[in-house]
């Protein structure tokens, strides 16, 4: 992560930086990403950017920390909205997730992230960072929906139970991502709204159930 250094840079200084390390890690996966672009871009010496960061894993892991914090703001301000609904805020987060991933200003940042696995290769140089990373914003999330969730709309009531209905829901948005960039990868064009719209799908079965009422009511 940043040293304190990074920190008490002028703002448009940090901001130039930062822009920078995205422009780079859209340009090239981590492996084919320089530092030396990144400085020249920023318009800072090498020996100042080791002042900021340890190394190239170093601001991307800070990159990733980023996107986790704006993404952890926008689960919060869905489940507020939803007055603790589960699902109904979710549907909102995933949207909100999937306009911030795909259509965002950082869309071929992620796209190299998810595509090439960055992260794994970021970690095999510097386990520091991936450790500090790993199950911190998984916990976040679920932590603040043991908190916040409204149980008296689910049939789930123990944190065990909640927590399990919570790992099937964000399984959702996971495999819908890796379907995303695996189609994408493949040459095919999945728009957002597809997503969307498949995601939303998903959910209404897994709040409602796939059996259509009909039917089992036949039985």
């Amino acid at each position: 992560m940043p040293k304190p250094t990074f920190f008490r840079l002028a703002e448009a200084k940090r901001a130039r930086l930062i822009k920078a390390a995205y422009d780079e890690f859209s340009r090239a996966p981590f492996p084919d990403a320089s530092i030396s672009n990144i400085i020249k871009d920023a318009g800072i010496p090498r020996g100042s950017f080791y002042q900021y960061f340890d190394d190239k894993s170093d601001i991307f892991f800070y990159l990733l920390d980023r996107t986790r914090s704006q993404t952890e703001a926008l689960f919060e301000q869905a489940m507020t909205a939803h007055d603790g609904d589960l699902f109904g805020m979710m549907g909102d987060f995933f949207d909100a997730a999937i306009d911030k991933l795909l259509v965002g200003t950082h869309r071929e940042f992620y796209a190299n992230v998810f595509l090439y696995m960055d992260f794994h290769h970021a970690a095999h140089f510097s386990s520091k960072a991936a450790k500090s990373q790993e199950p911190h914003h998984k916990k976040a999330f679920l932590s603040y929906t043991l908190e916040h969730v409204d149980r008296s709309r689910l049939r789930a009531q123990s944190d065990e139970e909640v927590s399990m209905l919570f790992r099937q829901v964000m399984w959702v948005f996971m495999q819908s991502i890796g379907y995303y960039y695996s189609r994408l990868k493949a040459g095919e064009n999945v728009s957002p709204a597809s997503l969307k719209a498949r995601m939303a799908k998903m959910l209404n079965w897994l709040e409602y159930g796939a059996v259509d009422a009909k039917e089992e009511s036949h039985d």
